[in-house]
């Protein structure tokens, strides 16, 4: 278009001369790839949010309720528009995993984003949603959606022709470019394009929704773990499954893991052995005769002289009342346990065993009364 001709449409129009990127609700818009520095909106946006929870004491439950709820909110909502740089991915884990374990933005801190069943938190990995999406995408293409955007794939690039077929073009746009990556990944993993087309229309046909299996799929796995529902039970509260899912992991800030202070070590129950996790659960003399009257109370007969031993002991299948109110048990005596201890060292007081079992079979009674409204659902007990 000449010089003369776009000046006649601007004096026509009242147009503006725009330029590329673009914002379209909120998102920059361009023909080339985007650089590092144009997601500097979305990383902003997360960052302004925390800071607007600083301060806020919120524990880590709060911390990961958020993390989950709001903040991979914004980022799923550009996920699914484009392929993110390798380089945001990893500095939106970073803001994330930083809020979590300290509640700001700073710092160096890790998090497991595995999925529950493996150990994790079931926190979403980032680059494998981002992944789910694209594959949403090749998969409308074969299906040639009823969509303009679709519609206009077939008609540019494909030239009525078959994704299957298609290859990298220098003219290609980089979401074009990160589809035909994503099926050459995908046809070599499966062996041809038929058994790709099979395994997208598994997906399709499934109960959840076409990305939740493909990013299932494509994410990262690890091995199970055996103490996911005793950890997860739904019945429970979100901060004593915290409490308890980092006790079984060793990654309570017990005074072992604390040398480098140059504490004292010793346990403040029994002030015999250091403090560890093997220590205090249930090896610490003090500990021990309250998860004794704890087992007694709930008639457990197994011994479960350990952590380890008791996520054994407990039942983790069944839905009976009975069996997950034994399962939330756990969680419940271990948050107890860690917030006595924490109470002795900071709070300078110090808890009877027969107090705090009280205060373990009010709680236990409130959350039974939460879940079932009939007072003598549990009278099996004294």
């Amino acid at each position: 278009m000449s010089a003369c001709t776009k000046e006649a449409i601007l004096q026509a129009t009242n147009f503006k001369v725009g330029s590329f990127p673009f914002k379209y609700l909120g998102v920059p818009f361009s023909p080339q790839r985007l650089l590092a520095s144009q997601f500097s909106p979305l990383l902003h946006k997360l960052e302004s949010t925390i800071q607007c929870w600083m301060g806020k004491h919120l524990s880590y439950v709060g911390c990961l309720e958020l993390l989950m709820s709001v903040l991979h909110g914004m980022v799923l909502f550009w996920l699914a528009i484009f392929p993110l740089p390798a380089t945001i991915i990893n500095h939106i884990s970073c803001i994330c995993r930083n809020f979590l374990w300290s509640g700001n933005i700073s710092g160096n801190k890790s998090v497991m984003v595995a999925s529950k069943t493996e150990g994790g938190l079931g926190l979403v990995d980032i680059k494998a949603r981002n992944i789910s999406y694209l594959a949403k995408l090749l998969w409308n293409i074969h299906l040639k959606t009823d969509s303009l955007w679709f519609q206009w794939v077939h008609h540019f690039y494909l030239r009525n022709q078959s994704v299957w077929n298609d290859g990298f073009k220098k003219s290609s746009s980089p979401l074009w470019k990160s589809i035909l990556f994503l099926k050459d990944q995908l046809v070599q993993e499966c062996g041809g394009h038929s058994q790709v087309i099979s395994l997208m229309q598994n997906w399709q046909n499934n109960a959840n929704s076409y990305t939740a299996n493909a990013f299932e799929h494509l994410r990262p796995k690890g091995p199970p773990v055996s103490w996911r529902k005793i950890v997860w039970e739904h019945w429970s509260l979100p901060r004593c499954n915290f409490v308890l899912w980092l006790a079984l992991l060793g990654k309570l800030k017990t005074k072992d893991r604390l040398v480098y202070a140059q504490l004292y070590t010793c346990c403040v129950f029994c002030s015999q052995t250091d403090e560890s996790h093997a220590h205090l659960f249930f090896a610490c003399t003090w500990i021990s005769t309250l998860w004794g009257k704890i087992k007694s109370w709930l008639r457990i007969n197994r011994h479960m002289n350990s952590l380890c031993s008791a996520v054994r002991g407990l039942k983790a299948g069944g839905k009976s009342l009975e069996t997950r109110m034994r399962r939330l048990s756990l969680g419940l005596v271990v948050f107890l346990i860690w917030k006595e201890r924490d109470r002795t060292i900071f709070g300078h007081t110090a808890t009877s065993v027969d107090l705090l079992f009280r205060q373990f079979q009010i709680t236990f009674y409130t959350i039974l009364y939460f879940h079932d409204k009939n007072p003598y659902a549990f009278n099996v007990y004294d």
